[in-house]
């Protein structure tokens, strides 16, 4: 019996190896485990954010509902172009409407903006789904790229 109770608590605690935006570190060490070396900051409201260069193409993770900058439940990633203008809205408007991963947007300058919601919840995502998060956000990324002629 004490075995059974043993290996429930030992697979519980397996879920400790999920990724979760609670656990920044968690998603840290997972980008280093996939050579994509990541800094982890503070944003400028105090919560977690990750700063990374990935295939050339520098972007961010940001942190949201957190508490005081901890206990976030999820995360977005973010890349911005400077494209001064020379993206039209009608170009963002077919990436919207055509691509159902990733969010992309002009800023007031005229610059273009694509990002990627991911809910992590309490007990976070496994690592092999959250691989597959990753690997649609470089997919996402690239696909954005080519859109806007980058």
């Amino acid at each position: 019996m004490c075995a059974i109770a043993l290996a429930a608590f030992t697979a519980g605690g397996a879920l400790a190896q999920n990724i979760t935006a609670a656990d920044p570190q968690s998603l840290m060490n997972f980008f280093a485990d996939e050579g994509a070396p990541a800094k982890l900051d503070v944003d400028n409201v105090g919560d977690p954010l990750i700063e990374m260069k990935h295939y050339g193409t520098e972007f961010a993770v940001y942190f949201y509902g957190c508490d005081d900058g901890k206990s976030c439940d999820a995360i977005q990633f973010f890349s911005g172009y400077s494209t001064d203008g020379k993206t039209p809205i009608a170009t963002i408007n077919v990436w919207n409407r055509e691509n159902r991963y990733g969010r992309a947007y002009l800023t007031d300058e005229g610059n273009a903006r694509v990002e990627y919601d991911v809910y992590t919840g309490a007990d976070g995502i496994t690592r092999e789904d959250f691989a597959e998060v990753f690997e649609m956000w470089l997919s996402v990324m690239g696909q954005f790229e080519k859109h806007i002629d980058w």
